[in-house]
């Protein structure tokens, strides 16, 4: 992270990036954003104010930032508040009262003596167990999940297990965007009627709250300006950070035999050996991992159409690969040798390599 220059990127436009399903424009037609985006499309548009020459290029990203120009990431998957004890019956998967919130602690893989679970096993080979609620004091319960987005500094608090010197109402913060409906009318040329073919549609957009952004790095210095995002001609203002964001992450170093990961920007986790097929980890982690927490895979590319040279339109096919979510949680017995820094798997060597540049998957290593 030393190595690269930081920019923050405040939008423009609302800001729409289009997921993995199929569009064309027609009747009843919706065309979603897939958001925050991924790093590609952030990296694309840093690359764009650099040189046609540049090569090579590192990049991490891209991270939400607020007017303070505090990073916030995702909350771990694993986090759950606490509270006193009562006789109201709370769903740990449901949004906390912060009014309630005493503290946090984390889910936890099941014990392997425990008769509850006995007869409870993963599909796939390996040590993987159930999740189950964490084990709380006589007076307390848990009070639900914490808000999705969690200040930086407070993640280093998380990796080195300090959940006691977490604080509910200043280290999370909710999503700083809202949806946007965008319905789209093409009418006939001369006429006050809408286009049989291709006439009416809609676009899903998401419009950052005012003074969020986004902040990416990357191995190019002193480079500002307006650059388009994304495929819909929005645009967003870029400005160089005088201040490494990053700092307090930097900062944290681990020990090598920690037994937990963080996952901290999209991954890719095969789950088949030598195959481009993706789930929530990847094959080779089954004798090691005993837990993981995660969410739905982020769905990116599949099929798509195209307008040919002639005017014709045509399907064409792009790679579709299901990413790991930031935020999921790893848990293992004993931590693989060498740890691995990157979830990414599945790969031709080409691809592979960029991806790699581009920081995809990054993990982060912490206490459990």
């Amino acid at each position: 992270m030393t190595e690269l220059s930081w920019y923050r990127l405040d939008p423009l436009d609302v800001l729409l990036f289009r997921d993995s399903r199929p569009f064309q424009p027609g009747e009843g037609s919706w065309a979603k954003s897939l958001f925050p985006p991924l790093p590609i499309t952030v990296f694309q548009a840093l690359r764009s104010l650099c040189d046609s020459y540049a090569q090579n290029l590192e990049f991490l990203g891209p991270f939400l930032i607020d007017a303070k120009n505090q990073v916030w990431v995702d909350t771990p998957k694993d986090l759950v508040c606490i509270g006193n004890k009562s006789n109201e019956e709370v769903d740990i998967n449901d949004r906390a009262d912060l009014s309630k919130v005493k503290g946090f602690a984390r889910t936890q893989p099941t014990a392997t003596d425990d008769p509850a679970w006995k007869d409870v096993r993963h599909p796939l080979p390996g040590k993987l167990r159930p999740i189950v609620e964490p084990t709380l004091r006589e007076n307390e319960q848990a009070q639900g999940r914490p808000a999705p987005l969690m200040r930086l500094d407070a993640l280093v608090l998380y990796l080195q297990g300090k959940l006691d010197q977490l604080n509910a109402k200043e280290h999370f913060h909710d999503l700083p965007w809202s949806t946007q409906v965008l319905p789209h009318i093409k009418m006939q040329t001369e006429s006050r009627n809408v286009e049989d073919e291709a006439g009416y549609f809609t676009e899903v957009a998401n419009r950052m709250h005012p003074g969020w952004g986004f902040v990416a790095g990357i191995s190019v210095a002193n480079r500002e300006g307006v650059v388009r995002i994304g495929g819909e001609g929005h645009q967003a203002q870029v400005h160089a950070l005088k201040k490494p964001p990053f700092a307090d992450l930097e900062r944290f170093q681990g020990t090598g035999q920690e037994t937990l990961a963080y996952v901290l920007t999209p991954g890719l986790a095969p789950v088949v050996a030598d195959a481009p097929v993706y789930g929530l980890y990847p094959h080779d982690w089954q004798e090691h991992l005993i837990g993981v927490v995660g969410d739905r895979p982020l769905l990116a590319g599949g099929l798509s159409t195209f307008t040919r040279r002639n005017g014709q339109p045509q399907l064409g096919y792009s790679a579709q690969r299901a990413y790991v979510r930031p935020g999921t949680i790893y848990r293992f017995a004993q931590p693989p040798s060498p740890q691995p820094q990157q979830l990414l798997g599945g790969v031709a060597p080409k691809a592979r390599t960029t991806f790699e540049k581009l920081h995809y998957g990054q993990l982060l290593w912490g206490t459990a």
